[in-house]
């Protein structure tokens, strides 16, 4: 409870980017901030933050354009991803914070759904999410992002 009155959620602007490095180790950083910047410019995604005393100590991402319509539609469903937090934050509620704060804002936007992917492995995102009711199975997907392969299964939630 303390951590969380020393914290803030909002959105980053481009030139925030960098701070990113924090959180993941990116094996392209100059392609990983090409391509943030365009999503941002187009309006397609937002990077919230979560900020402890000024440091940028998580992140969740929202996109809200995509492809494949199961992920994001503009105005109604948002896809999350990205949500990290810093291994030195963990275990404090700070997580669910973030990912609390995030929904709020979006459903003050208009938006009422919510996807998340979950890879295999990560049992505490999986815990997480369905203490949010992230309960409904969308599908089984598999990605690349940088040279790694990701399968995941995406949940979608209902805001009411």
């Amino acid at each position: 409870e303390d951590a969380k009155m020393d914290c803030m959620v909002r959105p980053l602007g481009i030139c925030e980017l960098p701070a990113l490095l924090a959180l993941f180790a990116y094996g392209d950083i100059e392609d990983m901030l090409s391509e943030n910047k365009q999503k941002l410019a187009e309006n397609a995604i937002d990077i919230f933050g979560l900020f402890y005393r000024e440091r940028l100590v998580g992140e969740l991402r929202a996109a809200y354009v995509c492809e494949d319509r199961l992920f994001a539609v503009r105005g109604c469903r948002a896809y999350l991803y990205a949500f990290r937090v810093h291994g030195d934050f963990q275990g404090r509620g700070l997580g669910k914070y973030l990912l609390e704060s995030v929904i709020d804002i979006l459903i003050q936007r208009g938006y009422s759904e919510f996807t998340v992917g979950v890879e295999d492995a990560n049992d505490r995102a999986r815990h997480i999410y369905k203490s949010f009711g992230f309960d409904e199975r969308l599908a089984r997907k598999y990605e690349e992002y940088q040279g790694c392969g990701y399968t995941y299964d995406l949940y979608l939630k209902h805001s009411v």
